[in-house]
């Protein structure tokens, strides 16, 4: 160990472990930024699929909407199934 302080200046061993850190630092904020890239990628990805989600959603509120109004309903039975709103002499109550 003594041989190998001597064939190194003063100051070497210090400079070789901040040299190593400055390098390991450097790694990492590369590394910290290409994460950052692919979280925000994956981030603006399911931003998309939210949208697409809440428009769909906007379409079958709509079509629900549509398909449960009551005028159209009221065509439906009176034209398909022949119904009709009974007169008041044909309304019959029963009691339990």
């Amino acid at each position: 160990m003594s041989q190998l302080r001597r064939a190194m200046p003063n100051g070497s061993l210090l400079m070789l472990v901040l040299f190593i850190a400055v390098l390991l630092s450097a790694i990492a904020v590369a590394y910290s930024a290409h994460w950052n890239r692919q979280l925000l990628n994956e981030l603006y990805g399911e931003l998309s699929v939210r949208d697409k989600a809440q428009a769909e959603w906007g379409r079958l509120i709509l079509e629900q909407s549509t398909w449960t109004a009551h005028n159209r309903i009221e065509t439906l039975a009176a034209e398909q199934l022949k119904m009709h709103i009974p007169a008041a002499a044909d309304v019959r109550l029963v009691a339990p």
